[in-house]
C-alpha cells in the first residue's frame, strides 16, 4: 500500500552550477534526484451523498506529467482534474494513472462509496395539522352572525422511514464503552468484573480508559486489571500434539491513588497473552468508588489496526449478482452451501487445540449463517473440502467428490471458496478449471488467498483470473501492510517446530483475522446494489490459459461404474487392496466420521505384475496416487499403450499427481499402470482419477 505523507515542495526556486559559475533559475527543470520522487496518493478512499464532490489529492506530482483518472462504473464521474461527482448509491473504483516522459503508469486506487441521500421531506418530524373548524348549526330563533367556518384540507401524516438496521461484523478485535445496565456509571462497593471475552478473543494490546471518582473522605487506591485463562502447549514438531495443550491461569493489574472528591481520568495499557480463552476486567478498591465513561480498546498489537486490516482485505467484490442471489435466498430461509476447497489451512491446520471450530472456513461460514440465516440459521449448509498439501490439480481430481458428493440440498454450492495459491507449482491451467467448472454449474466464485508465512506464490498471478472472470477476492495480506511484519508473524502465525522464530501456517488469531476478512466481503456486497450476472455460460468465454480440466469428474475404488457410463470398465489387476492405513487423516467430520483418511477408496499394489487398466471414454486424466519414503515402488502409466510418464517418489504420504491426458475431443482411452520392473514386490498407492468426459 502506499504511505501517506505530508511532505510539500515549499519552493521552487533552484541553484544551477554552470561553466563554474552560480545561475539562479526561476523555474528551472528538476534534477535527477527530484525526479526520482515518485507521486503518490494521498486520497484512498472517499465517501459521499448523491451529488456530493471530492478531489483526489496526489503529492509529489511531476510538473510535466500528466496524471488521469478513470472511474469503475457509472455510481459516480470523474472529471479530467479528479473531482468524484457521487451518481448513485453503491461502490465504484478511480483508477489513476500517470504518464510521464511518454511512459504510463498506475500510481493507485481510490475506493469510493456512494450512499443514497436521504430526502429532508421524509426524514422530518411529521407536521400535526390543525383540528378542523367545524360549523355549529344555531337554534332557529337565535342566529348567529359569524364568519364562516374554514375546513383546512391535509394529508395523513407521513410516519418517518423504519431505518434499515444493517448487519455488522462481530470482530476478534474492538474499540467498545461499556454500558452499565444503560449507564455509562458504576458505583462499585469493593469490586467489580466485567466478562469481556468477545472483545479479545485470543489476547493482544488492552487498553482500558476510564474516569474515577471517590468521596471517602481521603484519597484511596484502586487498581484496574484483568484475569482469566489462556492456552498453554509444549512444542512438539511441526504438528499439533492436542494432549499437550493445558489451561494456564492470567493476571495483571495496575493500582494508582485517587483522591477524594474529584473525578480522575486514567489510561491502562496490559499485553494480555496469547490463546486467552477468557478474559475479563477487573476494577477493586479498599472502599466505594465510582467508575465512569470506561473504554476499551483491543488490537494484537501496537502497529495493528484491526478494523482497518479487515477493511483492506476486500481486495474486489467483483460482479455480485450471485453473492447478492445467495443472501437473498438465506435471508429468505431458502437452503444456501457455502464450500471451501483448498489445502492445509482450509482443512483447519493449527486452527485450534480439540476441534474445526477455529478455522476460519467455519468461523466464517457460522458468521454468515447468523447474519444472513433465516431464524437460527439451520438452512445454511457448510462444506469443508480442504486437504493437507492439496494444489489445484489435486482439487480439481478431489471436487467432485468433496465438494459435490457432500451436498445435502441441491446440485451446486451457491459459495465456492477456493485456496490453492500457496500450494500450486505449474498449476494454473487447473486452476482456472475449478473457477471455470464451478461458474458453469451456478456457483459464485471467490478467490480466498489465505495467509502464509511466505506468502501466498501465486497471489499476484492468481489475481489476473479473479479480474478475467470479475469474481469477489479476499486478500487477508493486503491488510497487514501498515504492521510490522514481525509483530504480525508473532501473533498470527503458529510456530512450527521447537524454536521460537519458525512460522508457517496461521494459528487461531490468523485464522480468525481470516474469517473476519471473509465477512467484511459479504457484508461489503450486501450494501451494494445488485448488479446482472456477467456469466451466464461460461462456456462462451475463452479461458484465459485453459479449460481443459473443466468439469473433472472422480473415479474411485468405491465407484459404481454402472452409474458413470463414461467409465467402461475397470481391470485392478495386482492393484486389488482398497485400503491403505498409511494416511494421514483429516482434521474435521466428514461423513458423519472423525479423523477419515484423506482417501480411503483407494487401489493398492503390495505384490504382483498384473497391471491395473481402465477404460474411460475422456479428454483430460489426472492420476493422484501416494509419495511415501521407504520401501514403496514405482510405477509407469501408459495411455493407449504409449508411456506418458512414470509415478512414485520420496514424500509425506501425500499425493503426486501425474497429468496422463489432456486432448480437446472426448474419445474412448485406455488408461494403464503398471510396476516398473523389479518393483513388482514394492507396494504402490492409487489414491483417485480424474476424468474429464
Amino acid at each position: 500500500m502506499l504511505k501517506k505523507t505530508n511532505k510539500r515542495i515549499l519552493s521552487m526556486t533552484m541553484a544551477f552550477v554552470m561553466a563554474g559559475s552560480c545561475v539562479l533559475g526561476a523555474l528551472a527543470e528538476p534534477t535527477d534526484s527530484q525526479a526520482a520522487k515518485k507521486p503518490k496518493l494521498k486520497t484512498k478512499s472517499v465517501s459521499l451523498l448523491e451529488g456530493k464532490k471530492k478531489t483526489i489529492q496526489i503529492t509529489g506530482k511531476r510538473k510535466k506529467a500528466k496524471y488521469t483518472f478513470k472511474a469503475s462504473n457509472k455510481k459516480i464521474k470523474v472529471s479530467k482534474k479528479g473531482v468524484i461527482t457521487a451518481v448513485k448509491k453503491g461502490t465504484a473504483k478511480v483508477k489513476v494513472s500517470e504518464t510521464y516522459k511518454k511512459k504510463k503508469k498506475t500510481i493507485g486506487t481510490v475506493k469510493v462509496t456512494v450512499k443514497k441521500m436521504v430526502n429532508p421531506k421524509k426524514t422530518a418530524a411529521p407536521q400535526v395539522p390543525a383540528t378542523p373548524a367545524v360549523p355549529v348549526a344555531s337554534a332557529p330563533s337565535a342566529p348567529v352572525a359569524s364568519a364562516p367556518a374554514q375546513v383546512v384540507q391535509s394529508e395523513a401524516p407521513t410516519a418517518a422511514p423504519t431505518p434499515i438496521v444493517r448487519p455488522t461484523i462481530e470482530p476478534a478485535y474492538e474499540t467498545k464503552t461499556l454500558d452499565f445496565d444503560g449507564s455509562t456509571s458504576k458505583v462499585v462497593e469493593t469490586e467489580l468484573t466485567v466478562p469481556m471475552e468477545k472483545a479479545m478473543i485470543y489476547g493482544g494490546l488492552c487498553t482500558v480508559t476510564a474516569e474515577f471518582s471517590q468521596e471517602t473522605g481521603s484519597a484511596q487506591d484502586i487498581s484496574v486489571g484483568y484475569d482469566g485463562t489462556y492456552l498453554s502447549f509444549k512444542k512438539n514438531g511441526a504438528y499439533i500434539d492436542k494432549n499437550s495443550f493445558k489451561d494456564e491461569a492470567m493476571s495483571d493489574a495496575q493500582t494508582f491513588s485517587c483522591p477524594n472528591g474529584e473525578k480522575t481520568k486514567k489510561e491502562f495499557t496490559f499485553e494480555v497473552p496469547k490463546y486467552s480463552k477468557d478474559f475479563n476486567l477487573k476494577f477493586s478498591g479498599a472502599e466505594k468508588f465510582t467508575v465512569d465513561n470506561v473504554t476499551v480498546k483491543t488490537q494484537p498489537f501496537a502497529s495493528a489496526d484491526y478494523a482497518s486490516m479487515v477493511a483492506n482485505s476486500t481486495a474486489s467484490t467483483g460482479n455480485n449478482a450471485r453473492i447478492k442471489k445467495a443472501i437473498a435466498k438465506a435471508q429468505a430461509g431458502e437452503d444456501v452451501t457455502i464450500a471451501y476447497l483448498g489445502g492445509s489451512i482450509t482443512e483447519g491446520f493449527a486452527a485450534s487445540e480439540t476441534d474445526n471450530g477455529d478455522c476460519y472456513a467455519e468461523t466464517s461460514y457460522k458468521q454468515f449463517k447468523k447474519i444472513f440465516g433465516a431464524g437460527d440459521g439451520s438452512n445454511v449448509h457448510f462444506i469443508n473440502a480442504g486437504m493437507s498439501g492439496t494444489p489445484s490439480s489435486l482439487g480439481i481430481v478431489r471436487y467432485q467428490r468433496d465438494v459435490l458428493d457432500q451436498m445435502k440440498t441441491g446440485e451446486y454450492p451457491d459459495i465456492l471458496f477456493i485456496d490453492f495459491a500457496v500450494n500450486d507449482g505449474n498449476d494454473a491451467d487447473t486452476y482456472e478449471s475449478v473457477i471455470r467448472t464451478a461458474l458453469e454449474q451456478g456457483s459464485a466464485v471467490v478467490l480466498m488467498f489465505v495467509l502464509y508465512t511466505g506468502g501466498c506464490a501465486h497471489e499476484k498471478e492468481y489475481t489476473q483470473y479473479g479480474k478475467y472472470y470479475d469474481l469477489a477476492m479476499v486478500s487477508p495480506a493486503n491488510g497487514m501492510a501498515s504492521c510490522e511484519k514481525d509483530e504480525f508473524d508473532k501473533w498470527f502465525y503458529w510456530i512450527e517446530g521447537n524454536t521460537d522464530t519458525s512460522y508457517g501456517h496461521p494459528d487461531v488469531g490468523g485464522h480468525r483475522y481470516m474469517a473476519d476478512c471473509i465477512t467484511n466481503m459479504f457484508l461489503t456486497i450486501d450494501e451494494e446494489e445488485e448488479e446482472e450476472d456477467n456469466i451466464t455460460d461460461v462456456n462462451e468465454m475463452d479461458p484465459k490459459t485453459s479449460n481443459k480440466f473443466q468439469g473433472m469428474k472422480t473415479l474411485l475404488s468405491s465407484t459404481d461404474i454402472s452409474q458413470n457410463p463414461s467409465v467402461k470398465s475397470v481391470e485392478p489387476g495386482s492393484f486389488s487392496e482398497l485400503t491403505d492405513s498409511a494416511q494421514s487423516t483429516l482434521q474435521y467430520i466428514k461423513d458423519g466420521k472423525e479423523n477419515m483418511q484423506w482417501f480411503p477408496d483407494v487401489w493398492r499394489h503390495a505384490s504382483g505384475s498384473d497391471s491395473f487398466k481402465a477404460t474411460i471414454n475422456c479428454r483430460s486424466l489426472i492420476v493422484a496416487y501416494k509419495m511415501a519414503s521407504g520401501t514403496s515402488g514405482k510405477a509407469d502409466c501408459y495411455i493407449d499403450g504409449k508411456l506418458v510418464g512414470t509415478m512414485g517418489g520420496s514424500g509425506w504420504n501425500n499425493a503426486g499427481l501425474l497429468r496422463a491426458l489432456q486432448e480437446d475431443e472426448v474419445k474412448e482411452h485406455e488408461l494403464e499402470i503398471r510396476m516398473k520392473d523389479g518393483d513388482e514386490k514394492k507396494p504402490f498407492t492409487i489414491f483417485a482419477i480424474g476424468y474429464c468426459d
